[in-house]
């Protein structure tokens, strides 16, 4: 049950910000991991900046624009 709420709040997320699906499934489990089931608001504060109200309180999500450092994956 808690994989799905949090895939809920992912895709919530996902769709209502400019934060890219890694940092977005990291902040769904932050908020899942503290029972937040349902997100009612989400306020653009700034860039990447938000507040967050979820039916268990508001939350402050600050994300970054930095690009992965992962360059190649090679199989060993």
């Amino acid at each position: 049950m808690k994989t799905t709420n949090q895939n809920s709040l992912f895709k919530h997320l996902l769709e209502a910000t400019e934060i890219d699906d890694i940092q977005c499934r990291y902040i769904a489990f932050k908020l899942a991991e503290n029972n937040a089931k349902t997100i009612i608001s989400i306020e653009r504060i700034d860039k990447l900046k938000y507040t967050v109200k979820t039916d268990n309180g508001s939350y402050l999500i600050e994300a970054t624009n930095l690009p992965l450092p992962i360059s190649r994956v090679v199989s060993l």
